[in-house]
C-alpha cells in the first residue's frame, strides 16, 4: 500500500516537471542600404514570481540582400573577375554582446578580356550584375544561467540589429568595381520554460492520509 502511494506521488511531481512551453517573438527589420544600425524591442521573460523557469533562449536571423554588382578590369591581358555581393548580419543585446550573426552572399564570376580602354562595367573588361539577390538563416541557443538570467525580467530590452556591407571584388591585378546593397530580414526570439515544480498542500495531505491509512491498517491486523 505504501509503496503504491508513494509510487502516484512520484508520478504527480513527474507530471508537473514535465510542464514545459514556449514563447516567440518576431521582428521583421525591412530592406534598407547596407551600413546601418537600429534597436529592436523585445520582451524580457517574466518568471511570474518565481512559478516559471527560462530554460534556454534562442535568437536567429533570417536575413537576406539584394542589389547590384559591376566591375571592370583595367589589366592589359585576360582576368576572371569575382563579384561578392554580402552583408553582415548582427543581433547584440543591450550590453553588446553578440547574439547571432547572419551572412547572406551571393557570388558571380566574369572571363575578363584585356581592358578595352573604356570604364563602363560592360564590354569585353567590364560587367554589370543587376538585382541579384541572396538569403541565409542562422540561429544560436543560449542555456548557461548568466545569459538566461540578462533576458529574465519584467519588461523589454533594446536589441541590437547591425547591417553591414561587406562586398568584394577579386581577380585581377587592376580592378574597379562598384556596388550598391540593400538588406533585412526577420529576427526571432524563442524562450523555452518550464513551470517550478512546487510541493503542493494537496498532494502533500494525500501522501499523509496514505501513511496514515496504512498505519491503521498494520494496527488493525496486529
Amino acid at each position: 500500500m505504501l509503496k503504491k502511494i508513494l509510487c502516484g506521488a512520484t508520478l504527480l511531481c513527474a507530471a508537473s516537471l514535465s510542464n514545459a512551453a514556449t514563447i516567440t517573438q518576431n521582428f521583421n527589420v525591412m530592406l534598407a542600404d547596407t551600413n546601418f544600425d537600429l534597436t529592436i524591442p523585445f520582451n524580457l521573460f517574466d518568471d511570474m514570481g518565481g512559478t516559471r523557469m527560462l530554460d534556454s533562449v534562442s535568437f536567429s536571423i533570417a536575413g537576406g540582400i539584394e542589389g547590384n554588382a559591376r566591375a571592370e578590369s583595367l589589366d592589359a591581358g585576360p582576368a576572371t573577375l569575382e563579384l561578392t555581393l554580402s552583408a553582415t548580419l548582427t543581433l547584440t543585446d543591450a550590453l553588446m554582446n553578440t547574439l547571432v550573426v547572419t551572412i547572406p552572399t551571393v557570388v558571380n564570376s566574369f572571363d575578363a578580356a584585356a581592358f578595352d580602354g573604356e570604364i563602363n562595367f560592360a564590354g569585353p573588361s567590364g560587367v554589370s550584375f543587376d538585382g541579384i539577390t541572396a538569403s541565409a538563416t542562422n540561429s544560436e541557443t543560449y542555456t548557461d544561467a548568466p545569459t538566461l538570467a540578462i533576458f529574465t525580467g519584467v519588461g523589454s530590452m533594446d536589441f541590437g540589429f547591425d547591417a553591414t556591407a561587406t562586398s568584394t571584388a577579386t581577380g585581377a591585378g587592376n580592378i574597379i568595381s562598384q556596388f550598391q546593397s540593400q538588406a533585412g530580414g526577420e529576427v526571432e526570439v524563442i524562450y523555452e520554460w518550464s513551470a517550478v515544480p512546487v510541493s503542493a498542500p494537496s498532494q502533500v495531505a494525500f501522501l499523509g492520509l496514505g501513511l496514515l491509512a496504512f498505519a491503521g491498517l498494520r494496527k488493525a491486523r496486529k
